[in-house]
């Protein structure tokens, strides 16, 4: 019984002793599990990586979609930016033009931009952002930029509102105007007619009008200042009764191409 003890006790020694040796020599643990902790390994490896390599493609997609919707919405917003941009830098050299012409009329006049104008070619009337607060009142004469340097009458002021005015263009079958050819002196009526040309009406029997005329204001009207340019006639020719000649006026302005006016404070004393 003791000689079995003590060979068990022997041989639990030895065990502890290699244990300890093992241990000792840093391979106990790949000594006992080595073979399968590198196939396991090893396995988890390959796999780790073609896991890695069937979702990359996925990933890399979501990515590049998120990048190029950012990419689009910076774009839109720079696109937009620049729109801004070109836009005021255009309003801001029309209106430096637009300031440079009106210097030549003496009257008292503010500037306005029109905030509202009709897609439709036939639309008689506009909306300015000047009203009461700045001294616009009914009937006052409306003027806007033709050419580079020249100033031209569209219309007159009908409605009034603090903030805003509703401008009557002089296409409006409402509208007349006395006017005076340039050349030869006569005068007349012009009148709208709902479309781009303008009527000429009670030119003298006798005038020797004729198309490219130049027609303007002729301050006779208690409305107008005298020698606002209107346009150029196109046409001349006796009236039905034969006791005038009548004709078609060719408005210079274009009132669809517009954004600034200026409107004349000032409206004429009739002349005594």
């Amino acid at each position: 019984m003791n000689l079995r003890r003590m060979g068990i006790t022997l041989l639990g020694l030895v065990f502890v002793l290699f244990i300890l040796w093992l241990s000792y020599k840093g391979r106990l643990f790949e000594s006992l599990f080595g073979g399968v902790y590198k196939i396991f390994f090893s396995v988890e490896s390959y796999l780790a990586q073609k896991t890695k390599e069937f979702f990359f493609p996925y990933f890399f997609l979501i990515d590049l979609k998120k990048e190029n919707q950012q990419l689009k919405e910076e774009n839109l917003a720079l696109k937009q930016r620049l729109a801004e941009v070109l836009d005021a830098m255009k309003l801001c050299s029309e209106y430096e033009k637009f300031l440079k012409a009106a210097s030549s009329i003496k009257h008292p006049k503010v500037p306005a931009r029109i905030i509202y104008k009709a897609i439709d070619p036939f639309s008689d009337f506009i909306l300015i952002d000047r009203g009461s607060k700045d001294g616009v009142q009914p009937q006052m004469p409306v003027l806007a930029l033709f050419g580079n340097s020249a100033i031209g009458l569209i219309g007159q002021v009908i409605e009034v509102y603090p903030n805003f005015s509703k401008v009557m263009l002089i296409s409006d079958p409402s509208f007349a105007v006395d006017v005076k050819v340039v050349r030869t002196g006569d005068r007349a009526i012009v009148r709208g007619k709902g479309e781009p040309i303008l009527s000429l009406e009670y030119l003298p029997l006798y005038s020797q009008a004729q198309p490219k005329d130049i027609v303007v204001t002729s301050g006779q009207d208690a409305l107008f200042p005298a020698n606002l340019i209107i346009g150029e006639i196109v046409s001349v020719a006796k009236d039905p009764q034969g006791l005038f000649k009548q004709g078609e006026v060719r408005p210079y302005v274009d009132v669809y191409n517009l954004n600034w006016v200026a409107v004349i404070l000032q409206i004429p004393e009739i002349p005594l």
